[in-house]
């Protein structure tokens, strides 16, 4: 049956990321899990404060800048060096100087332009430190690289089936 292969696909998903499959929803693909990401951080979590990249996939920028202007969401640009890589530091002193606002930090495991990558180890454990939600984009890295999120515990993660190997039109956000 259809639902039947809808939750083999999902356990299947589920058990790449180290993931339950409660925590798997399927998507049309990683722009949509990553507006749901963010988007539904603002609305449904009380997001007041985004820290991203100017260097992240322009659905996510969008996505952003769509927060900040209809939400009046404060949004935090990091700076990136000539290689497009953040400074650690300059995410912590953002992570410090929240103001005691709900902030969620969203960026791209691997860019899928200049393939710099974010050691998501890092990212995830300044999120910890700070209680800031953290999404990552792993579109261009799930079923690439491993990904664990029992070891890594990210917030929200969005990946795209066909880029690995799967069909066009089909996403999923971790949750």
């Amino acid at each position: 049956s259809v639902r039947a292969a809808l939750e083999s696909a999902r356990k299947i998903v589920a058990q790449c990321i180290g993931a339950g499959t409660g925590e798997i929803f399927f998507t049309s693909g990683g722009t949509e899990s990553n507006n749901m990401a963010i988007k539904c951080a603002v609305r449904d979590l009380g997001v007041q404060r985004i820290i991203s990249s100017p260097t992240e996939h322009h659905c996510g920028t969008h996505a952003i800048e769509t927060v900040e202007k209809v939400n009046g969401v404060e949004v935090v640009w990091l700076p990136v060096n000539a290689l497009g890589r953040i400074d650690y530091q300059d995410l912590e002193n953002a992570l410090a100087n929240s103001g005691g606002k709900k902030t969620l930090v969203s960026l791209m495991h691997a860019n899928n332009e200049i393939g710099t990558m974010i050691d998501l180890a890092k990212v995830t454990a300044l999120c910890h430190q700070y209680g800031a939600y953290f999404h990552t984009d792993s579109v261009q890295t799930v079923g690439h690289f491993p990904i664990n999120v029992q070891e890594t515990p990210v917030n929200f993660l969005s990946g795209a089936a066909h880029k690995f190997h799967g069909p066009k039109g089909v996403g999923f956000i971790y949750i």
